[in-house]
C-alpha cells in the first residue's frame, strides 16, 4: 500500500508543477491553473499523510 501512496503523491507533485510551466508558456489560462493546483494540493496532503506518518515501532 505504501508504494502506491508514494506514486500517487509524486503524481500530485508533478500536477503541481506542470500547470505553472504551461501557464508561463502561454498554453493555459490562470483560472484553470489555479483549480488544477488546488486539487493537486488537496490530493497531495491526503495521500502523503498516509505514507509519511508512521509509528516509530511499526515495521515498513
Amino acid at each position: 500500500m505504501r508504494p502506491i501512496l508514494q506514486i500517487l503523491s509524486l503524481a500530485a507533485l508533478i500536477a503541481l508543477t506542470v500547470p505553472s510551466v504551461f501557464f508561463l508558456a502561454g498554453r493555459m489560462e490562470l483560472d484553470k491553473v489555479k483549480w488544477i493546483m488546488l486539487l493537486a494540493t488537496i490530493i497531495w496532503f491526503v495521500v502523503a499523510t498516509g505514507w509519511m506518518w508512521k509509528d516509530k515501532g511499526a515495521p515498513d
